[in-house]
C-alpha cells in the first residue's frame, strides 16, 4: 500500500489555505509574516514527524527492515544471521633439495598471495601424511612434495583465489621451498545479507514442525551462508529407490566439498529427522562445463570488457544452477547479449562440453565452469 506523504511546501500550502478559509478578517500570511513564519515552523516539525513515521513502519516488517533492524526481528523468534565462511583448500608444499631433508608442516603455519590473503595449515588428522607424534604433516625424505589442508585467516570471498595464487611462506619450514594451490578455493562466502536473510525467515518458521522436508531443509541452510543443497526423498545415495529414506546432497561451490562441513550437515539433520528414518550426507557429483564462443562486436566497443563481462555471467550463471539440474545450450547466447548489451552484433561457434545439446540433469549432479572461451571478433 502506497502512503500519502506530502512535502514541506504542500504542507505549508495546505496550512495557509485551511487558515485563511477558516479567518473572517483579512489574514496575511505572505512570506515573511510571524503568521507565515509559525506556520512554515510547524510545518517542518510535520515532516519530521512523517519521516520518523516512516522508518517505524519499516521497521515492523521485515521485507522494508534493513542492517541491526532485520536482526532484531528475526531475533525475537529466536533466528540469528548466519556469519562469513572462511575459505578452505588445499596447498601443495615442495622442497628442491628432498633425496635426504624431511619436513614437518605443523598446524598454524601460515601462507599467503601475492595480494597478502592469508591461509594456516588446519589439523585434519585422517591425511596421509599426518602424525600423531610431531602433531604436524610429514615430508618424508626422498618425497618432493606434500598437499596440507589451509584455510583462509579471515571470512568471506577474498578467499575465494584462483589456481596457483598461494605463492609465499608467511611462516618459514625448513625442508620447504615454495608453495602453491593446485587448484582454486572457491567456497568462501560473506556474511548473510538482508536479502539472504528474509529469504530463509520462511523456511525457519516452517522448519518448527519437525521431521518435515522444511525442517530437513532449514537445519541444512542454517550450517553455513553459502551452502547449496537438495533434499531426495526416498532415494538411497546409489539412486535406488527405498522407503524410510532420504538422501541430502550439499555443495558448497568447491570441487570438493570439506568432511568437516559434511559433519556439520550430518549432525544438524539427525537432530530434526523423525525417528527410525535412515538418510546419508553426500557431496556432489561434479561435472566441469566448458564453453566456448565467438562474439562479434560493433567497431567502437571495448573488446577487453566485452570478454570478461560476458565470462564473468557464464560463470555466474552455471555456478547458480541448482543441484541435480541441467544447462540450456541456448542459454549462452542470450548470457552473450545480455551481458555486453548492444556492443554484441552475433554470437557464433558456440559449444557447451564440446557439443551444441543441452546437458541433462542427472541426481546429485552439481555443475562448475571449466574451461570459458570467448573469442572477440571486432567488425570494421
Amino acid at each position: 500500500m502506497s502512503l500519502s506523504l506530502r512535502s514541506f511546501s504542500t504542507l505549508v500550502q495546505t496550512a495557509v489555505a485551511t487558515a485563511q478559509a477558516s479567518c473572517t478578517g483579512k489574514l496575511t500570511l505572505a512570506t515573511g509574516t510571524p503568521g507565515r513564519a509559525l506556520i512554515e515552523s510547524v510545518s517542518a516539525l510535520g515532516l519530521w514527524l512523517q519521516y520518523i513515521l516512516v522508518q517505524i513502519l519499516c521497521r515492523t516488517r521485515l521485507a522494508t527492515s534493513v542492517g541491526a533492524d532485520c536482526d532484531s526481528f528475526v531475533g525475537d523468534f529466536g533466528m540469528t544471521r548466519l556469519p562469513g565462511v572462511r575459505s578452505l583448500g588445499s596447498v601443495t608444499m615442495t622442497c628442491f633439495s628432498y633425496g635426504d631433508i624431511s619436513a614437518v608442516i605443523r598446524p598454524g603455519v601460515l601462507v599467503r598471495t601475492a595480494s597478502a590473503t592469508t591461509f594456516q595449515v588446519v589439523t585434519d588428522e585422517t591425511h596421509e601424511q599426518w602424525s600423531h607424534e610431531t602433531g604436524g604433516y610429514i615430508r618424508p625424505a626422498g618425497m618432493a612434495s606434500v598437499t596440507v589442508p589451509v584455510e583462509a585467516l579471515m571470512e568471506g570471498v577474498q578467499g575465494n583465489v584462483p589456481v596457483g595464487a598461494i605463492s609465499l611462506m608467511g611462516t618459514s619450514v625448513a625442508g620447504i621451498d615454495i608453495v602453491t594451490n593446485p587448484r582454486a578455493f572457491a567456497n568462501g562466502s560473506d556474511q548473510e545479507t538482508d536479502a539472504q536473510l528474509r529469504a530463509r525467515f520462511p523456511l525457519w518458521l516452517a522448519a518448527k514442525a519437525s521431521a518435515s522436508r522444511g525442517a530437513i531443509e532449514n537445519a541444512v541452510a542454517g550450517v553455513q551462508n553459502n551452502l547449496a543443497y537438495a533434499v531426495f526423498d526416498g532415494q538411497t545415495p546409489d539412486g535406488a529407490s527405498r522407503a524410510g529414506y532420504f538422501t541430502v546432497v550439499v555443495d558448497d561451490g568447491s570441487d570438493r566439498v570439506p568432511e568437516p562441513v559434511l559433519r556439520q550437515v550430518y549432525a544438524q539433520v539427525e537432530n530434526c529427522k523423525a525417528l527410525g528414518v535412515g538418510f546419508s550426507v553426500q557431496r556432489p557429483l561434479i561435472l566441469s562445463l566448458d564453453i566456448a564462443m565467438t562474439v562479434h562486436i560493433v567497431k567502437d566497443a571495448d573488446a577487453a570488457r566485452v570478454q570478461t563481462s560476458v565470462m564473468a555471467a557464464i560463470d555466474q550463471d552455471i555456478r547458480a544452477a541448482r543441484i541435480g539440474g541441467g544447462y540450456a545450450f541456448s542459454r549462452l547466447a542470450y548470457l552473450a547479449y545480455a551481458a555486453a548489451g548492444e556492443a554484441v552484433t552475433t554470437v557464433t561457434q558456440i559449444s557447451l562440453d564440446g557439443a551444441q545439446n543441452d546437458v541433462p540433469g542427472q541426481a546429485r549432479q552439481s555443475l562448475l565452469p571449466g574451461m570459458i572461451s570467448v573469442q572477440i571478433v571486432q567488425e570494421g
